[in-house]
């Protein structure tokens, strides 16, 4: 229990106060409803008929905290916590994937894998920026493995998206047009190859 008092500006240092007794969650918002508002003081003095007051505080009947929610709240930032740390750490492992992908044909299909299972973390999380990231990253090694077609569709759609989005995402929309750019790249590159290919087969 604890006691809270309370004086009106004009109130007589003689005059005994009043004692109520009052739940401390209700006395939180009346005392400040006394700070806030001098015309609720006076109207309070004058129904009480006293301008000084004893408040003694009482144990809240209900219980405010809703502990059930506050663990399911806990639960959902540690998830997100640990979601963040694996998007983190594929994120840094399919870049050196990647890397390797121009070059090696089975390090662009664990890129490929890699990418996908960041694109679940990311709608795990509910993050669409990410999750196009994902898709993007997925048809970098589609183009690696030589499947431009898919990788041509994936690129345009992401592309389509980004523009056709409420707020555009300007960073999003430059990495589709460089994902774009190597596809071409890379799709003449293949073509030219297989050119050379037939010429000399034809040779023999």
């Amino acid at each position: 229990m604890q006691v809270e008092e309370f004086y009106d500006d004009r109130s007589n240092a003689e005059e005994p106060p009043r004692v109520i007794h009052l739940d401390c969650i209700f006395y939180h918002y009346l005392s400040r409803e006394f700070r806030i508002s001098p015309t609720f003081r006076r109207n309070f003095s004058k129904t009480q008929r006293s301008r000084r007051f004893k408040f003694i505080l009482l144990p809240t009947r209900y219980d405010l905290i809703d502990y059930k929610w506050n663990d399911r709240v806990t639960e959902m930032v540690r998830e997100r916590c640990e979601l963040d740390h694996a998007l983190s750490w594929l994120s840094t492992l399919g870049g050196a994937f990647s890397a390797l992908g121009d070059y090696f044909s089975n390090c662009a299909q664990i890129a490929g894998k890699i990418s996908v299972n960041q694109l679940k973390l990311a709608l795990r999380l509910d993050d669409p920026t990410i999750a196009s990231r994902c898709r993007l990253y997925f048809s970098l090694s589609l183009i690696q493995q030589h499947r431009f077609k898919l990788a041509r569709y994936i690129v345009y759609e992401e592309y389509k998206a980004a523009n056709e989005s409420t707020v555009a995402d300007e960073r999003l929309v430059r990495m589709c047009k460089g994902i774009w750019a190597k596809l071409q790249y890379e799709y003449n590159m293949h073509r030219s190859r297989k050119k050379i290919e037939q010429i000399s087969i034809s040779f023999k």
